[in-house]
């Protein structure tokens, strides 16, 4: 290309030796100037930097937003309910979506997680991709899809999916075509995205961490050479390594194929699979089961997950079963992962008999259970930058589960109704909560929790909750107690003037020294705290 500055200087001295008119010489410049920056602007526009710039803009003003004020989000499926797993299933018929949403948003729920959006097969509720680009055949289209996600915008519903990107089908479009190419003796991207071997007794793939990354669960069942090994395939005449027992399309138990995180092939087209989605307007993602992904490493997650969601605007990014293995502290999963969202492990981890310190605190009656596991990991974790996210647990009846997803939602936890279709959605008695939740900063997933003195706190629970931008404090206070008690609490820890009954809006007279409430068993009550 010839140097822009020559052209208008050349142009000028051939008019000017020719006679031209001046003001046509000048037309010819303006010309000129204008084809070069076009001209220099499309060049510009090439540059890999500047249009990542661009989309990041572009996502902006798509309307991607995750923020602090989200107060409870419902799992669901697109796919219907077969034996291989039971969630709610989400229409992308327009009439029945709309009306889904509007049943949910009335509950007080205003997130939905889209568990498995892709085409998969009968693996973990269909996280065994088969086509990472498409939907389920029958379920809709992609275009369905990106109405119900700006229609759930438009009616005040967050909308986030949950994926893995750490195996897929053994009918997926990328194996099929990596097992015709080892077969072949050829080396394609699709070959470089799995694991291979001529040999069952191979070594195993390399792993970066033992504290963070290729961890295993600590179940007394769980046994490595029965689940972690190389697989061999007849259509491949290769081995593949697996680490994850699936079923196919018939429920006959097989194994699926890792993905390979060590070599690039595999992390860009993961970058590729978040971009779609993310494409679609979603506000963020759940990547499930990121310890587990063979040659992990942050500065891949940072690059091809986190990095890339967060290029969106102001989203949400989980990395499932971060922070769960005792090895791995959940503060490096914020420090180096970048992750915007962690799972509350502190209070329960569903795959260890036993360890469910939110559920045994209520059974048990005692608040201090509760309040060490806030103090262990979700304090740690919000202090280091992140929102926490925890699964309503089932109770033993209705006393008690309206109970326990009030201590969530005043917990500073984004609850979760995440556990399956049976699994109605909030308690009556909450939904009142979850909406009052929305409004008020001190409740916001971003705000801070301390401890208020009661006359027994082996009993109650009392807790002042202030916003991260000090607008507001809250003062709420709980009855563990199966039967009606009257809780009295030192006011003199707080400073306060006045108390407002957040029911009933109305003014607590003597706020001032020992506050005394009358709870029935199984009860809170909050107050504006001034």
């Amino acid at each position: 290309m010839r140097n822009s500055n020559e052209l208008p200087s050349r142009t000028s001295t051939a008019a000017e030796s020719d006679g031209a008119n001046p003001s046509l010489i000048f037309i010819n410049k303006r010309l000129l100037s204008f084809v070069l920056l076009v001209a220099l602007v499309s060049s510009f526009s090439q540059n890999p930097a500047h249009r990542q710039g661009q989309q990041a803009s572009q996502h902006v003003t798509q309307g991607h937003h995750f923020d602090r004020s989200v107060a409870a989000i419902r799992r669901v499926h697109l796919k219907p309910t077969t034996k291989y797993w039971h969630f709610d299933q989400l229409s992308l018929d327009h009439a029945k979506a709309e009306e889904q949403l509007r049943l949910w948003k009335d509950q007080g729920i205003d997130a939905i997680e889209i568990f498995a959006p892709a085409e998969g097969g009968n693996s973990y509720g269909g996280l065994d991709a088969i086509d990472r680009y498409r939907l389920d055949p029958g379920i809709g289209s992609m275009d369905d899809f990106r109405w119900m996600v700006r229609r759930a915008h438009e009616l005040g519903v967050t909308v986030i999916a949950f994926d893995n990107l750490g195996y897929s089908s053994i009918y997926a479009t990328q194996f099929l075509k990596a097992c015709s190419d080892v077969r072949a003796g050829r080396t394609s991207q699709e070959t470089k995205m799995f694991f291979w071997s001529n040999s069952a007794d191979a070594p195993p793939p390399p792993a970066k961490s033992k504290s963070y990354f290729f961890v295993r669960p600590g179940l007394a069942n769980y046994e490595t050479s029965k689940t972690e090994f190389w697989q061999w395939d007849e259509r491949c005449e290769h081995y593949y390594w697996t680490r994850w027992p699936g079923k196919d399309k018939d429920g006959n138990t097989i194994h699926l194929p890792q993905y390979n995180w060590v070599d690039d092939a595999w992390p860009s087209e993961a970058e590729k699979v978040v971009r779609f989605w993310m494409d679609t307007g979603l506000d963020g993602m759940v990547i499930d089961a990121v310890n587990w992904y063979v040659g992990y490493t942050w500065e891949k997650g940072n690059r091809r997950i986190t990095g890339v969601i967060a290029s969106y605007g102001t989203t949400f990014s989980q990395p499932e079963g971060g922070g769960a293995f005792h090895s791995d502290d959940p503060v490096g999963w914020v420090a180096e992962g970048h992750w915007s969202n962690i799972y509350d492990y502190g209070l329960g981890i569903w795959w260890e008999q036993g360890n469910d310190p939110l559920k045994e605190s209520v059974e048990k009656g005692d608040p201090r259970i509760l309040e060490a596991a806030l103090r262990s990991y979700h304090d740690r974790v919000l202090a280091a930058g992140s929102s926490l996210y925890a699964p309503v647990p089932r109770m033993q009846n209705d006393e008690q589960q309206q109970f326990v997803e009030a201590l969530l939602a005043t917990s500073g936890d984004l609850l979760c109704y995440c556990n399956s279709a049976e699994q109605r959605g909030p308690a009556k008695g909450n939904i009142s909560l979850l909406k009052m939740r929305a409004s008020h900063p001190a409740l916001y997933l971003d705000s801070t929790r301390r401890r208020i003195p009661s006359q027994d706190d082996s009993k109650f629970y009392s807790i002042l909750r202030s916003s991260a931008d000090k607008s507001e404090r809250i003062l709420a206070i709980f009855n563990f107690q199966p039967t009606a008690q009257t809780v009295r609490v030192d006011l003199g820890a707080i400073d306060a003037h006045e108390l407002t009954d957040l029911s009933t809006n109305s003014q607590v007279d003597n706020a001032q020294g020992e506050f005394a409430v009358s709870l029935s068993a199984y009860a809170y009550h909050l107050y504006s705290v001034h």
